[in-house]
């Protein structure tokens, strides 16, 4: 408001209203009301007030709001605090259902999300029409919800390989995949698989060591970057220790190191998820597609805290 902009820049030249108007030859009255935005002076005012403060009409009259500073954000603080508040309509709320929205959407959920939203907000399922959903889709939507939760009581302590079998562990806990012997839920797999269309990944017989690499490697590094958080994610999905789920788990871990490293996380949005697998696919080539992927998300993110911190 600009009678606050005239009492700021007047208390910053430690003047007084009566010297104020006494330069701009009006009561101090007059000035209290310009101060107080029951009066707006006149041009010639304006033009005296501008040279005694030493900027232009134009700054003096700009009511653009003060910029967001996502610097001064605290985002693990605040997703704690609002878990634990269990309000809805806030920053947590709505990265549960975004997040759990778009990372099982990428991986081909049908739930929209709409009924994600419902789920996370009463716990039940919305249906529409003939609409069916898979059994695995509803409780899958409900397990991210609860490994978010996890994580985010987790977030700051260090990436571990018990860490990361719990994940999964939470993950599919009681889908069908979970009441197959083999499928080892919660462990590593036990049959090979492949990454999207066809990529080959790690061998189950040497999941073990290349994990352990894995985890070597990263927890030596003296600085922790989205960088390094992006090559780990990388090598993550190359190896996918898991039967399935590795995509979910590789992005629940990237949003965990960047709280931990005050990094602002991010969500991989279903409407990116081609540019997503051309980022994973050509990595080794060119690491920008999925830099470039990954960064954008963030951008998304970043104007998710903007609207409900700002």
């Amino acid at each position: 408001m600009l009678g606050d902009k005239i009492k700021l820049y007047r208390e910053n030249k430690k003047m007084t209203q009566n010297e104020i108007a006494e330069i701009l030859d009006v009561s101090s009255a007059t000035v209290s009301k310009y101060e107080s935005g029951a009066l707006e002076p006149n041009i010639e005012s304006l033009k005296r007030l501008a040279d005694l403060f030493e900027i232009s009409i134009d700054e003096l009259l700009n009511d653009e709001e003060e910029k967001f500073d996502i610097s001064k954000i605290n985002v693990l603080d605040t997703l704690r605090e609002q878990k634990d508040m269990k309000l809805k309509g806030n920053l947590y709320h709505q990265t549960q259902v975004s997040f759990a929205y778009n990372t099982n959407h990428i991986e081909g959920s049908t739930l929209t999300e709409e009924q994600t939203r419902y789920i996370f907000e009463t716990n039940t399922i919305l249906f529409e029409g003939d609409t069916v959903a898979k059994v695995d889709d509803i409780l899958e939507t409900s397990n991210h919800f609860k490994l978010v939760d996890y994580m985010l009581d987790v977030a700051d302590k260090k990436l571990t390989e018990k860490m990361i079998k719990e994940f999964h562990k939470i993950l599919k806990d009681g889908t069908l995949d979970s009441r197959v012997e083999w499928f080892n839920v919660g462990e590593y797999k036990q049959r090979a698989n492949t990454i999207g269309s066809g990529i080959k990944t790690t061998s189950p017989n040497n999941v073990e060591k290349e994990m352990s690499k894995l985890m070597d490697w990263y927890n030596s590094l003296k600085q922790v970057t989205i960088k390094e958080i992006i090559e780990f994610h990388y090598k993550f999905e190359s190896i996918h220790p898991f039967q399935d789920g590795n995509g979910r788990i590789g992005r629940i871990i990237m949003f965990k190191e960047c709280l931990k490293n005050n990094i602002v996380p991010f969500i991989i949005q279903d409407a990116d998820k081609l540019f997503y697998y051309r980022g994973l696919k050509e990595y080794k080539n060119e690491k920008g597609y999925l830099a470039d992927t990954c960064l954008n998300a963030q951008d998304q993110y970043i104007k998710m805290i903007e609207y409900y911190l700002k």
